[in-house]
This record gives structure tokens, sequence and C-alpha cells, in this order.
């Protein structure tokens, strides 16, 4: 009985993939590359925060998925131009910049298994990011907010996603999982806020009769 017990077993839980819906909670941080007007190239630093994913699956291989995310970070720049607060003279210093950001995306996510499940998610959508006055560093100064010359400002993105990971089911209710992944702003809109993401999530799935 053995055998045909546990058949049944793997065969209840492949089939609980399809027509289900899960909310996922995910901490997400890694390495930010952050694009500036001002500097002479792009600044790189680290970022965290948190997403929230819905997902609903019509089969067992794929889920189709909307995921909002709020992340943080500082990038830190080699150079940037500024004109400080009491001096009409440009002058090019190093600074840091803090950044937030909100990110809705949408895409789908193909899943590769059962138990133990490779994922690989793919998504586009739009995000905005808000930029602190930098901090500059001149002359053993730190010049802060209206003394840079550079107020806050938001800018927004197109940004497109990807991610592989590993889930792994706890129970038909439960999975529990962690991906690596990149988001890239396109160019164009606003000056760009790319990531490299690793995050680790706990999912809750349910199966409503829709």
């Amino acid at each position: 009985m053995a055998g045909p017990r546990r058949r049944l077993l793997a065969a209840g839980v492949a089939h609980a993939d399809r027509r289900e819906a899960s909310v996922h909670v995910q901490p997400v941080g890694g390495r930010l590359s952050l694009g500036e007007a001002n500097a002479s190239a792009a600044g790189a630093g680290g970022f965290g925060g948190l997403a929230v994913r819905a997902s609903y699956a019509t089969a067992n291989l794929f889920q189709y998925d909307a995921q909002v995310s709020v992340l943080a970070g500082t990038a830190a720049f080699d150079q940037g131009r500024f004109v400080l607060s009491g001096s009409s003279t440009p002058i090019d210093a190093p600074f840091t910049l803090a950044t937030q950001a909100v990110r809705l995306d949408a895409g789908a996510t193909v899943r590769l298994g059962v138990r133990w499940i490779p994922t690989v998610r793919v998504a586009a959508g739009v995000q905005a990011v808000r930029r602190a006055s930098p901090a500059v560093e001149f002359a053993g100064v730190t010049y802060l907010g209206a003394d840079t010359g550079q107020a806050p400002s938001v800018a927004y993105n197109l940004v497109a996603t990807a991610t592989v990971g590993l889930d792994y089911r706890v129970t038909r209710r439960w999975i529990i999982g962690a991906a690596i992944g990149a988001a890239v702003a396109a160019p164009g809109l606003g000056p760009r806020w790319d990531t490299l993401d690793l995050t680790a999530h706990l999912g809750r799935y349910w199966y409503p009769r829709w």
C-alpha cells in the first residue's frame, strides 16, 4: 500500500498548482546602480526593501502575477558638478545620494516542479524614484540640502525585471523560496535606477472557485 499511497499524494500535490491564487511577502536587497545627470558616471551602492506579489495560475506550468515593491538605497559617485552655497563657481566633487523607489510590475512565472519548484519570472512595469539632495564632500566639508544647490526630485522609469529562483512546497497552502534577479530601467524617461536583487519569500496559496 505504501507505493500507491505515495503516488496518490504526489498526484494530489501536482494538481494543486492549477487554478490556485497566492500572495507572497518578500524581503529584498542587493546592489544598486544609479544614474545622475550631473555625475561623470553612474553611482553604486546597496538597497533594501519589501515586496508583495499576488498571483493566479491557470496551468501547472505557469502563473500570472503582479508585484508592488517599496525600496530604498544610497549610491556613491566618484564625481559630480555642483555650485555650492556661498560660491558662484562650479566645482567637481564626490557625493552620495539617498533614494527611495516604489515599483509596480506585472508578468508571469514559469514553475518547473511540484515539491521543489525551480522558477523563472519575467515582468515589466513602472517605478517612481525620489532622490534626496546629495551629500557633497568638498575641502573637508560635507554640504547637505540647499547648500548643494540641488533640491530633492522625483523621476519615473519604465522597468523590466527577470528573476530565477527555487521554491519549496511545505504544504499545499504554504511555499517558501528564494530568488536572484535584476531590474533594468529603460532609457529616456529619467535617470536610471537599476538593481541586482536577492529575495526570500513566504507564499500563501488558496483555491478560489472562479
